[in-house]
This record gives structure tokens, sequence and C-alpha cells, in this order.
């Protein structure tokens, strides 16, 4: 029997063809999504997409180039041990939040940072993972109306391990079913800025 060394194949590489399409996650996918889709059909699954981080000391500045380089408008926080503490999302820097630390702290923009703004891990909900995997799309929506939140963790129990396995994104499932999900969320924060300002 004649056994096939490596030297006896070579690859050919070619010309790269004309017209030729780029893909990525975004893309790779050409099937519309429905209410009725699966959950995790709109999930950002962490196994799949290494999620962007920065540091709790991160100043407003970075935090908002950090999203523009990276084109996302969520950032992972860590401690200054690399421990997971909370999100940062767009909105955060982008809102009131700023103003009223600087009104109600006496301090400045410049001194602000990611500690300040994040959202900690104690204030956020997760859904279990193996709930995502029961659930559908309409489920989703449903759940991150009440929660008048744009975002939501998912978990996941991996070897008696809590991992944090996806999340889910207002502005990501809005976009995939081609809908707008509302939230009372900038209403409310727009109300605390008045009662400050007044």
């Amino acid at each position: 029997i004649k056994v096939m060394t490596n030297n006896e194949y070579s690859l050919r590489p070619q010309p790269v063809p004309d017209n030729i399409l780029l893909v990525t996650p975004e893309n790779s996918i050409n099937d519309s999504i429905t209410l009725d889709h699966p959950a995790r059909n709109v999930m950002t699954d962490l196994r799949k997409m290494t999620p962007f981080q920065i540091g709790s000391s991160a100043t407003i500045e970075s935090i908002n180039n950090k999203m523009i380089a990276c084109e996302v408008r969520l950032l992972f926080v860590n401690d200054p041990q690399g421990n997971f503490t909370g999100i940062i999302t767009a909105t955060d820097i982008l809102s009131e939040k700023p103003v009223l630390l600087i009104l109600n702290k006496g301090i400045s923009r410049e001194e602000i940072t990611a500690q300040d703004l994040m959202t900690p891990i104690h204030k956020l909900e997760a859904i279990p993972f193996d709930q995502v995997l029961r659930a559908n799309v309409s489920d989703i929506v449903k759940a991150l109306k009440e929660s008048h939140r744009h975002h939501m963790l998912v978990v996941e129990n991996r070897q008696g391990c809590n991992c944090l396995r996806g999340i889910f994104s207002v502005t990501q499932v809005s976009k995939q079913l081609d809908i707008e999900i509302t939230s009372n969320d900038r209403a409310q924060g727009l109300a605390q800025l008045n009662r400050a300002l007044g």
C-alpha cells in the first residue's frame, strides 16, 4: 500500500477572482429572522465571538475611542485583577449619566471612569443558557421590553463553573428582525436629569 506523504500533495494558489465578497458574521447568514425562530439565532455567542473589554479606570474618551475602533456599542469592564465587573454601553457615555455625575459629585468629565458609568454585575440580569435553548425570539423580545434594558446576559454552568455565555442586545435583535424594540430607559433618564437640573 502506497502511503501519500506531504511532499506528494501541493497547494496551488490561484489569483483572487474579481468581485469577491468578504464573509462576515452578519452577512454569512442570509435567512431572515422572525419571532418564531429559536432565541439562539439572535444571541451574540461568546464562544464564537471574542468579547471586547476595557479596564474599570478607563476614561470616557478612551471608552469612546475603543468602541469606535472595535465598531461596538458595548464593552465588558474588568477590574485591575482582570475580573469581570460590569458592562458599559454607548448609551452610558452619550446619555445624561456623565452630566449627573458632574452635578452630583463635583468632578470634571475627564475624571469620569468606566467604574463610574458602568452597570455592575449585581445590577444585571441574566438568562440561563438552557432556557435560551428552549425559547424563541419572541420570548427574548418580551424579556428585553419587560427588563427596560438594552442588553441581557446569558449564563451557562460548565463543569460546575458559571460562565458568561452570551448576550442579547436590543440593537442587534431589532436589526435582525427589522423592527424597533422600544424601551422607556431614555424617558426615565431625561426625567432624572430634569430633576437634577431643577
